[in-house]
């Protein structure tokens, strides 16, 4: 069964495009899927040891002020790779996702998330078409409950909704029937739909 097991959602906010750029976390979250259900949730702001710009807190509404106090990279990152163990991780756009964590996790040392990957994002565009496939757009258009947008807790919860809608699409519609076949096929279609 293609839902089986228990995988786990990730979601980031960061303080820029890029961590090649320093541009680092203010925020992460996972989102379990177990048996095909939402599970357990957990979210933490990040100290990301520079400003966070103004346009960066203009899309994500996460302050200087509130990253303060927050957990240094090197604790989030310890506790996110426990949490994630070795199960499969569900990302909407893990091609700007997955650098950041990666970074933060070489930084303190920890192993980076070597574990497979389904990008929603593929998914999306392997049913609806290279355009229109934003986390929010395909929230609005598949009537997926309300979340805070661009904040990493409710983004996750979207993004394991979607994960589970068009996982079940993928399979009745295109005869997907395992997650190392959802994985392989997401990423194939960003890679062939991505900008040139």
């Amino acid at each position: 069964m293609l839902l089986a097991g228990t995988l786990q959602t990730l979601d980031t906010e960061t303080t820029g495009m890029s961590p090649a750029q320093g541009h680092a976390l203010v925020e992460v979250a996972r989102v379990a899927i177990v048996d095909g259900a939402i599970g357990e949730t957990w979210s933490s702001l990040v100290r990301p040891g520079r400003a966070i710009p103004p346009d960066a807190s203009s899309v994500h509404g996460i302050t200087d002020a509130m990253v303060a106090q927050a957990p240094q990279p090197a604790e989030v990152g310890r506790v996110l790779r426990a949490g994630c163990g070795g199960a499969p991780l569900v990302l909407h756009n893990a091609t700007f996702d997955l650098p950041f964590l990666n970074a933060m996790m070489r930084g303190a040392g920890i192993e980076p998330l070597w574990n497979p990957v389904v990008d929603t994002l593929g998914l999306a565009r392997g049913l609806f078409g290279a355009g229109g496939n934003s986390l929010g757009a395909l929230a609005t258009r598949l009537q997926l409950p309300k979340e805070p947008a661009h904040r990493a807790l409710g983004d996750a919860l979207t993004t394991a909704r979607l994960f589970l809608l068009l996982a079940g699409r993928w399979e009745l519609e295109k005869g997907v029937t395992s997650l190392g076949e959802l994985a392989a096929v997401s990423q194939d279609v960003v890679r062939l739909t991505g900008r040139r």
